[in-house]
């Protein structure tokens, strides 16, 4: 059974999130554990603090309250399946403390959470709660855009360099969800000038033998932007459903999702990123 971790605050974009992962694994057997972490804001702290603790403990009972009672209405409302098994969990913590602890107490090996779409120069797509977690934690990580609307993974995007050498239990979730799904994979290689070294050539062999069984494609994009790259591969296919990437690959990782955003990536606003960890 599937062991998922999903976070909310009861926004909107939690809640799409949530959402996504109930229908994404509506056929597999699955126990979901929504968290939700709260504190009392700093500035109403301190002063409860300095000026009455027992107030304090109080305001963080009613937060306890609060947050069981909104998470047993977010679950009553996703309705039932057979295959899904629920539980909540209400944390007074920072929020990848609370993540991190919950991963490695539930056994989670996937963590669905929704993101909000960069909107400035200065910002980064993920948002410091998806980085942290992509990057502090070692499960593998769906970030749902706020703009996704369920769709199923019909054809998944895999960019790649080759330089990694590819494990069969990196990629066994992916090559999972693609067979249920019925998925056709798109292996996209960035280039220079279109060539592989021996390595790279042996790389691309190996993760074409543990897709055997999958249909899948190969595609070369040389002398091009990698972001741009991958923004027009989307938007030509156009029918991209999920952006699938191994988390070795941090050249790509970094420049895509953790630099200041400088060109406005239509893939960023609604398509689902799939990181898959790759395990030493």
């Amino acid at each position: 059974m599937k062991r998922i971790l999903l976070p909310t605050d009861f926004s909107n974009i939690s809640i799409n999130a949530i959402k996504y992962a109930v229908s994404l694994y509506k056929e597999s057997k699955c126990e979901f554990f929504v968290l939700n972490v709260y504190r009392v804001p700093y500035a109403t702290n301190e002063e409860l603090m300095e000026n009455d603790a027992q107030q304090l403990a109080i305001v963080e009972a009613e937060m306890f309250d609060a947050s069981k009672k909104s998470l047993k209405e977010l679950v009553t409302s996703l309705g039932k399946n057979e295959n899904h098994v629920f539980h909540t969990i209400s944390d007074y913590n920072f929020f990848i403390n609370s993540v991190k602890q919950a991963a490695k107490d539930k056994d989670i090996e996937l963590i669905v959470m929704g993101t909000k779409g960069a909107t400035g120069a200065k910002e980064i797509f993920l948002g410091s709660n998806t980085g942290d977690v992509l990057m502090k934690t070692d499960c593998n990580v769906i970030a749902v855009p706020e703009n996704s609307v369920y769709k199923a993974p019909k054809e998944i995007v895999f960019p790649t360099d080759f330089k990694l050498r590819y494990e069969l239990k990196d990629l066994a979730p992916l090559i999972e969800l693609a067979q249920t799904n019925q998925s056709t994979l798109r292996i996209l290689h960035f280039s220079q000038d279109g060539q592989l070294s021996q390595e790279q050539e042996g790389n691309k062999q190996i993760l074409n033998s543990y897709l055997e069984e999958l249909e899948h494609t190969f595609h070369t994009l040389t002398n091009i932007d990698f972001e741009e790259a991958l923004n027009c591969f989307v938007q030509s296919r156009g029918n991209i459903d999920m952006i699938a990437m191994i988390s070795g690959h941090y050249n790509f990782f970094q420049r895509l999702f953790f630099r200041p955003k400088v060109m406005e990536l239509s893939f960023h606003t609604q398509i689902p990123l799939y990181v898959l960890h790759h395990k030493e």
